[in-house]
């Protein structure tokens, strides 16, 4: 029984089917054959427009490969006598496609793997043309797929290549870019592009320094799930696994009555005791964006008031607060906002507001419609008797 991999032009025809429709050819692999074709295999691009894809493949890991300038050797392996492009033009035509990339590679013919035959009839790199016409965008590509095929058949980047859903020039990249744990199908899948085959393993490396209970494996087998499930979106897993951090970055030591959240679980408790989104900011969190400090003021009547304390990062490698909310985001009485800003700048934080000394002043600032500062101002200058009121009306609402 014939190798359906490698039938000559005329072979892969079923007897009396009408001829093949043309199928452009297009990138990097026309140039090369209309050279061919003007300098004596004449109609060579025609011929290989109405090709079937493999013959069509052949021919691009040829041009790419063979060293056409000089084709002898290429010819002596298909046993054609003669040493010029009407005797590659013959090669193309009439040679069974594992011969054709077999003499390529210089290889036996018996050595071409199957697998690497499937995958280049799935080639897909533009998506007018049906998978196996295209050519790969990069020619390397060729190069790189039939190493991993010949000399690692059994390998993770060869099995996520044999049942990946698309074959491209990106693909092949992505393989050889993912982190070895990660050459998957379903995670090959989800990436596609060398890009996001990096932003998979910063993900993978992430999580991993955010959660201290997960091996690497279940890691892994819970990305792949999670793709299968999600159908290939890579936030939901990585959204998921955070939920499980236990060790999230803080710059803020700990100290009597400063609590830095370290834990997905401290997020998630602190959004529902204060009524505000902190459970939310996990990825800012781990990414190193944000961090969240629960103050506790005791006041002189010895009664206790919580805040969150929000905090961002400086490029010097500093933090400033940027957030300091009450329960439901309302803002403090200006004793407590003072207690809390005065402790976390003990603790190096840096606290923004006007210029000790400088032009501003509330009245002035107020008097020329320029408010930006005011609650800190009141906090760091003195207690503005109006605003312990108002917080004590607030107080009145919420018992009502």
């Amino acid at each position: 029984m014939p190798d359906p991999f490698s039938l000559p032009i005329d072979d892969q025809r079923p007897e009396g089917h009408a001829a093949r429709e043309a199928r452009p050819i297009v990138g990097w692999p026309l140039h090369k054959l209309a050279q061919l074709d003007r300098g004596g295999a004449r109609g060579l691009v025609a011929d290989l427009a109405h090709a079937g894809g493999l013959t069509r493949q052949a021919a691009y890991v040829a041009v790419a490969f063979a060293g056409l300038d000089d084709p002898a050797e290429f010819l002596q392996r298909l046993k054609i006598d003669r040493d010029d492009a009407e005797g590659v033009g013959i090669a193309l035509r009439q040679r069974r496609a594992r011969d054709v990339i077999a003499a390529t590679f210089g290889v036996q013919a018996s050595e071409v793997p199957a697998g690497y035959l499937r995958s280049l009839a799935r080639i897909a790199e533009a998506d007018s043309q049906a998978a196996g016409f295209d050519a790969f965008a990069r020619p390397v590509s060729y190069q790189i797929l039939f190493d991993l095929f010949r000399d690692d058949r059994r390998g993770r980047r060869t099995q996520a290549l044999r049942y990946a859903a698309k074959m491209r020039s990106d693909t092949i990249d992505a393989t050889m870019a993912l982190d070895p744990i990660l050459v998957w199908p379903e995670v090959l899948d989800a990436t596609g592009t060398p890009k996001r085959a990096a932003a998979a393993n910063a993900v993978l490396r992430l999580i991993k320094s955010c959660v201290s209970t997960d091996e690497d494996t279940d890691l892994v087998d819970a990305m792949r799930q999670s793709l299968r499930q999600s159908g290939g979106v890579l936030k939901t897993f990585a959204t998921k696994a955070l939920e499980r951090a236990d060790r999230l970055p803080t710059p803020i030591p700990a100290a009597d009555g400063i609590r830095p959240l370290r834990t997905a679980a401290e997020y998630a408790e602190l959004g529902v005791r204060m009524k505000n989104c902190a459970a939310t900011k996990l990825a800012e969190v781990a990414l190193g964006l944000l961090v969240i400090v629960e103050v506790t003021h005791r006041g002189a009547d010895a009664t206790e008031t919580t805040v969150a304390v929000s905090l961002t990062p400086t490029v010097d490698g500093r933090w400033m607060l940027s957030e300091l909310n009450g329960v439901r985001n309302r803002r403090p009485s200006s004793t407590v906002m003072r207690d809390v800003l005065l402790r976390l700048q003990a603790l190096g934080a840096i606290i923004p507001g006007p210029q000790l000394g400088g032009h501003y002043r509330s009245e002035l600032a107020e008097f020329i419609g320029v408010y930006r500062w005011r609650s800190i101002d009141d906090a760091l200058h003195g207690v503005d008797d109006e605003d312990d009121v108002f917080a004590d009306f607030e107080a009145v609402l919420d018992a009502a």
